[in-house]
């Protein structure tokens, strides 16, 4: 039976963090999350971006360079605190039974890169109802222009998602509204979709969509899109989950911004003198993460409205 001393806990506690840090670092690296965000270090309690003009195409040196300064946005993004905690009782401990506590670590650690993916996916399903930095809608069908970039629809609405027809049909109609945007001095943006987000209401027919016509050939859409990723956050449309959005992960623009203040980090309440060990046997393992999701790019998201 180990003996539950301050350095006993103090190793078992750096041991759990290295757990942590691992298990974190490994799920965080192929997250979902990251395909749609601007991942940016935040050293406030919040940021403001106000830099989301266009950067200027390379133009001929004549007398003097033309200077583009930042944009006026004033576009603010707050932090927030999130946490996760498990209870463990001194009993445990005393009985080695260290390794059911490492598994509970490693969920800790999985749990928190689940919940950078779970607030994108959120988020993205609230975006026609949701403002951006130029205070509309983030998917809107109107009343949205950046300088010289003509009217930006990113919303394809009709009947696109009965059928694995009518699914190419959607993605067709998001492909040429987003291979068509420009920048806010009307340059062509040339950006393309190649993600599909969906709920699993949708997940097969997408699937089937994008399978070949023929053994051996390739859809046209399948060229385009590389990748499918599910989400059951998302509940848009007439019957739930029935929208879809097709997203450019590719370019430096992005439609979402993951702001972090402080990274996922391992946390212990672990002295066993302490108040709650006294009087309840109960050692504390948590994680406290601290940052934001946002929108930024309308012309990098396309969202597919179907009415069928």
């Amino acid at each position: 039976m180990a003996v539950v001393t301050s350095d006993f806990l103090a190793a078992l506690t750096t041991n759990f963090q290295v757990i942590f840090t691992g298990a974190f670092d490994a799920a965080d690296k192929d997250a979902e999350y990251r395909l749609l965000c601007l991942l940016t270090e935040s050293s406030s309690d919040k940021e403001n971006y106000n830099w989301l003009e266009a950067v200027p195409a390379l133009s001929e040196w004549k007398d003097e360079r033309k200077v583009y300064g930042l944009g006026a946005r004033d576009y603010e993004v707050k932090n927030v605190n999130y946490e996760g905690t498990i209870g463990v009782d001194r009993n445990t401990l005393e009985d080695d039974k260290y390794g059911m506590i490492q598994h509970r670590v490693k969920q800790l650690a999985n749990r928190a890169v689940a919940h950078m993916n779970n607030e994108v996916f959120k988020l993205l399903n609230l975006g026609a109802s949701t403002t951006t930095f130029d205070a509309v809608n983030f998917f809107a069908s109107s009343g949205r222009a950046f300088g010289n970039s003509g009217s930006i629809v990113n919303i394809a609405a009709g009947a696109y998602g009965a059928t694995a027809a009518k699914i190419r049909l959607g993605i067709a109609a998001a492909i040429v509204l987003m291979r068509n945007y420009k920048d806010d001095r009307g340059e062509p943006l040339n950006l393309v979709p190649d993600t599909l987000v969906c709920s699993p209401t949708r997940e097969l027919i997408v699937r089937e969509a994008l399978l070949p016509a023929v053994a051996g050939t390739v859809r046209p859409e399948a060229q385009i899109i590389s990748k499918i990723i599910v989400s059951p956050h998302l509940t848009g449309g007439a019957t739930a989950g029935h929208d879809y959005y097709l997203i450019c992960t590719k370019s430096d623009l992005k439609p979402m911004v993951a702001q972090i203040r402080k990274k996922p980090e391992f946390v212990a309440v672990d002295k066993p003198d302490s108040h709650e060990v006294f009087m309840r046997r109960q050692i504390y393992y948590g994680v406290d993460y601290r940052g934001a999701v946002a929108f930024l790019d309308p012309r990098c998201a396309v969202q597919v409205d179907t009415s069928d």
